[in-house]
């Protein structure tokens, strides 16, 4: 019995020791919440790649906008976490929701939201190309946002940061928050179009398929409603996030929610990214 643990034990330290660390996460809240869920690891070794993990420590900033990332003393931290971990061959990149959240309202002219759509994709730019600078093989993933619920989440005086927030939006339906969202989130992507190194996963509808929304009625099961999901529904409240395990959050994911997210950037990319031989095949 010694031996057997012995050998165990000398299997999980070598397995340990082999792990590379192959993945950085940038970005605002829902990087970080990733990042401290540690959803990436799980994921990776739930679908055989336990050898690579996630970073996201210094560059996963809840709160951070596009526009904060293009300062130079910002950018310096994606280069020194770059530099410090040389194994590292794949961003991703989570930014603009909070550069929306900030500006977007329903009383917005057309004219606006182009304006602030197209500012975003600038800093969003400036950030691209800083990370693609620092490594000819460097590849980016933007991965960027589900549905968010201003529907359960606005009640009472727990709900009253989602409701003064809902509040500053013009108060706009869900069909008139997640139609702007699709929108901007098809802009954020135009670099994933025009740079073979730089790429797009949506997640749009991934919480309204898993969740279902068991409360309706009727209900409806989880699997009923098919990416990108349908627009005049907000995302399940069972998906968002508990404050305090209380206070339902109504922009962010809870962890499940987080886990199916980074399973489907997983489903959608890092499985060829990491399959050198895969995905060759399709170059």
């Amino acid at each position: 019995m010694k031996k057997i643990s012995a050998v165990l034990l000398l299997m999980v330290s070598c397995a340990l020791m082999a792990q590379t660390t192959k993945v950085l996460i940038v970005g605002d809240s829902w990087a970080e919440q990733q990042w401290n869920d540690g959803i990436h690891n799980v994921v990776f070794a739930d679908s055989n790649y336990p050898e690579f993990t996630a970073l996201g420590d210094v560059v996963a900033i809840s709160g951070s906008t596009a526009a904060d990332w293009v300062v130079p003393s910002e950018l310096q931290k994606i280069t020194d976490a770059l530099t410090a971990n040389p194994s590292i061959d794949t961003v991703q990149l989570t930014l603009g929701g909070n550069d929306f959240l900030a500006q977007w309202n329903v009383a917005l002219t057309p004219m606006a939201v182009t304006a602030i759509q197209n500012q975003i994709i600038i800093d969003l730019q400036i950030v691209v190309d800083h990370i693609l600078a620092q490594d000819i093989n460097m590849e980016i993933v933007l991965s960027f946002y589900d549905y968010p619920n201003f529907e359960d989440t606005t009640g009472g005086f727990t709900g009253i940061i989602c409701a003064n927030l809902h509040n500053d939006l013009g108060n706009p339906t869900p069909l008139e928050l997640n139609t702007i969202a699709v929108s901007f989130e098809q802009a954020f992507a135009s670099s994933a179009t025009t740079n073979p190194k730089v790429f797009q996963v949506s997640h749009s509808g991934l919480m309204q398929n898993y969740f279902g929304f068991p409360d309706a009625n009727p209900v409806i099961p989880p699997g009923q409603i098919q990416p990108p999901g349908d627009l005049s529904l907000p995302s399940p409240v069972q998906s968002m996030r508990l404050n305090a395990g209380v206070v339902v959050d109504c922009f962010h994911l809870g962890a499940e929610g987080y886990d199916v997210l980074v399973q489907n950037t997983f489903d959608q990319y890092f499985r060829y990214r990491f399959d050198t031989l895969f995905k060759s095949l399709f170059e």
